[in-house]
């Protein structure tokens, strides 16, 4: 009887294992997973904030206005980091945000929503990220580049508009749409 009990309680600790190992090879564990890590990409850091929306109060939060939009598709969760680093010499901010939106159709849709705010983004086609891309400058001063894949919707934007700074969003979405 106590090797039967015995064998049941290693069996069961045995296929916990296994199902947490299987867990972190083949889905990500958390939103947070996908951001990207301090310092990961070389000369950027965490910097200011950075949030968890684990439902749409938490979002209207943080986003206030813009949560109603997210919400109508699907809105499950989202992360948000704040990065710093120097182009042209000087110290520039960038903003990820992530946003879970349950499926693929409801995230496609949030990408295609001119609510966002993105008309006139111009579609970015060699090497992109996700399934579609476009970014958008905004007169020297910003630019944003946004992307879903799977179930996600990603928005990066940069208080710099040079080549170099769409060079670094293009390095950050990259960077997430791999971990996807």
């Amino acid at each position: 009887m106590k090797r039967i009990i015995i064998l049941m309680i290693v069996t069961v600790i045995f296929s916990l294992s296994c199902d947490k190992e299987t867990t972190k090879n083949n889905e990500i564990l958390t939103i947070e997973d996908l951001l990207v890590k301090n310092n990961e990409i070389t000369g950027w850091s965490y910097s200011g904030g950075s949030w968890v929306a684990n439902n749409i109060s938490d979002l209207t939060t943080y986003i206030d206005g813009l949560a109603e939009i997210f919400q109508r598709h699907g809105f499950v969760e989202a992360a948000h980091q704040q990065y710093q680093g120097k182009i042209d010499g000087a110290n520039r901010q960038l903003l990820l945000y992530i946003y879970n939106q349950g499926i693929e159709e409801n995230a496609k849709a949030l990408y295609q929503d001119p609510d966002l705010g993105l008309s006139g983004a111009v579609d970015w086609t060699q090497g992109n990220p996700g399934k579609e891309a476009h970014y958008i400058r905004y007169g020297g001063l910003s630019q944003v580049l946004s992307f879903y894949q799977d179930k996600y919707y990603v928005q990066i934007q940069i208080n710099y508009d040079t080549e170099e700074s769409l060079n670094v969003l293009k390095q950050f979405a990259l960077n997430v749409s791999g971990k996807m």
